[in-house]
């Protein structure tokens, strides 16, 4: 009861900012932007899933309108709600997103930059989730050699990409 109660006041307080970067940005803010993007993460938070997808998909929508399609924080919106879909067991879908946001990350920021990593492990894992494991696993895979690269062979990240990999793998038996 007290972890709802907590994630309710979360909502109205993301709401109130919200409101007072309507009447400080007006329409094409960045902070009514921000603020669109921290209400739907409230919403998320409290598996209110509709809401949450309702909110990301406006941020998203300002972001095209405000930076355009491939800027940094319309991809960072677009990976919220893929994830969100995602979370709200619209597998399908979610795959799409997560594929068209990791070849965006890809074209934009390159292979090994951490973002289009970590967009490519979402895809994956959205893959394995839906019974595609070969798929999978050869996403998994490049990321764990991305990571190796990158980040070395002991980095969390790494050590995750590795245990996701075994993962996938293991199912497909």
């Amino acid at each position: 009861m007290e972890a709802t109660q907590e994630l309710d006041a979360r909502i109205r307080r993301r709401r109130a900012e919200l409101e007072a970067a309507y009447v400080s940005d007006g329409v094409d803010g960045r902070d009514l932007l921000a603020g669109q993007h921290r209400l739907a993460h409230a919403y998320r938070a409290a598996r209110r899933f509709d809401e949450a997808i309702r909110w990301f998909t406006e941020a998203v929508k300002g972001s095209v309108d405000t930076f355009g399609e491939n800027h940094a924080e319309t991809l960072r919106y677009r990976s919220s709600l893929a994830n969100c879909h995602y979370a709200a067991g619209h597998t399908d879908l979610a795959i799409g997103m997560f594929r068209e946001l990791y070849e965006a990350r890809l074209a934009v920021l390159g292979e090994g930059h951490p973002d289009t990593m970590r967009s490519r492990g979402s895809l994956a894992n959205a893959l394995e989730s839906a019974g595609r494991y070969r798929e999978a696993e050869v996403l998994h895979r490049r990321n764990v050699g991305d990571r190796e690269d990158t980040l070395g062979p002991e980095h969390p990240s790494t050590e995750a990409s590795r245990r996701n990999l075994g993962r996938a793998a293991a199912r497909q038996n």
